[in-house]
């Protein structure tokens, strides 16, 4: 497998000015919005199609051996695509597809899995929900109940997942489930086609505004080649899909567009910026989003130089959760009361998005909570008993 030449300061400069480009004649400002919470029909449908015209360009799986329908380029040049997407709020769907699910597949599938498999992600032929959290197991993932049983050349998979998002709208379900008794060595994963007897998603609506499922997983039968990689390596395949791309989730460049916005705002309401306490916020702001672009930096610098992140990336991602909230409500601090209206509402500033975008930062969750990160820092990178 060929190796991704390191790119200098001057290429990722022009990469990143390629990106900017492409955003700015691909993404009018009245089409930005988060497919997380904003999945009405019409606006799922943009984006899908939105996320076909990176995929073209062969950004989906950027860091994928080329053999696979990746890009064969940098981490840091992935981390430069995220950045400026995530700037931009750009509508992308798949990150299942193409972070959890293509992650296990490089990790651990079998060389016709990803040779049949990567390449649909890369061309958003096949779009992937997640079935990893149970009503009983969430963050806590050892103890998930549902259970893959082999009859033959199938396995009949049975069990409840909760809090699938997009699971109306995608195809296969990446399915972990228990296939011997234990905490983490009796996991396996499995490709669930969504329409397969036996499924049923009971969408519903979460704070932030987006729909996430409650799936029922009945007697579910799959071929036995729906299995990825070997049998009770799940845990492990999990673990290195969240890492495998090098790259780190930026919601520090979305907050530092907003963070632009807010400096804008008050720059343009006399006398806003020698309230008490106001420049402080902005200040503290600042720091929140430089802090995880350095950390954020670190990790991509360690994977690209074949070193272990420090305590495992960890510190990054307690950062990131935690400052999601932290960040959303000195944000509406500085605005005011008039932050809570919502978008239409006369009065609203910004558009009514700081409302929305409150409401939004409580959605940390996702890859485990503030709490499991803490709990990785301490095991894994002090040493602690767990």
């Amino acid at each position: 497998m060929t190796q991704p030449k390191q790119p200098d300061a001057e290429m990722l400069s022009a990469w990143r000015q390629e990106v900017r480009d492409f955003l700015e004649a691909e993404l009018p400002p009245d089409r930005a919005f988060n497919t997380e919470f904003d999945d009405g029909p019409e606006q799922w449908a943009y984006a899908v199609e939105f996320s076909r015209k990176c995929a073209a360009r062969g950004w989906i799986g950027l860091t994928w051996p080329v053999e696979y329908g990746g890009g064969g380029r940098s981490a840091a040049e992935n981390q430069v695509l995220l950045e400026e997407l995530y700037a931009a709020d750009a509508p992308m769907v798949n990150s299942v597809g193409w972070f959890l699910a293509a992650g296990t597949l490089l990790a651990g599938g079998s060389e016709e899995q990803k040779r049949e498999l990567l390449p649909r992600i890369a061309r958003m032929e096949t779009i992937w929900a997640e079935g990893l959290t149970e009503p009983e197991a969430g963050s806590d993932l050892g103890s998930l109940r549902t259970r893959a049983v082999r009859e033959g050349d199938e396995w009949v998979i049975t069990g409840q997942k909760a809090y699938t998002s997009w699971g109306p709208m995608s195809d296969v379900l990446y399915v972990a489930a228990r296939t011997a008794e234990g905490t983490r060595g009796g996991i396996s994963i499995f490709v669930v086609d969504l329409s397969s007897p036996g499924v049923t998603l009971h969408p519903m609506r979460n704070f932030g505004g987006g729909v996430q499922s409650s799936t029922y997983l009945d007697a579910v039968r799959v071929p036995a080649e729906a299995l990825i990689g070997e049998v009770g390596r799940g845990w492990d395949y999990i673990m290195r899909a969240f890492y495998a791309s090098g790259t780190v989730e930026p919601i520090y460049a979305s907050q530092a567009r907003r963070l632009a916005e807010l400096v804008s705002y008050c720059r343009s309401v006399p006398g806003r910026l020698e309230a008490p306490g106001i420049e402080a916020d902005l200040a503290e702001l600042a720091a929140m989003v430089h802090a995880q672009r350095l950390l954020a930096r670190e990790v991509v610098g360690d994977g690209m130089a074949g070193r272990r992140p420090t305590y495992d990336g960890g510190i990054q991602q307690v950062l990131a959760k935690e400052y999601e909230p932290l960040f959303a409500q000195i944000y509406d601090r500085v605005l005011g009361p008039r932050s809570q209206l919502t978008a239409g509402a006369p009065d609203a500033l910004l558009g009514g998005r700081p409302e929305a975008w409150y409401r939004q930062s409580f959605a940390n969750h996702a890859g485990g909570t503030p709490q499991v990160k803490r709990m990785v820092l301490a095991t894994r990178g002090l040493g602690l008993p767990r």
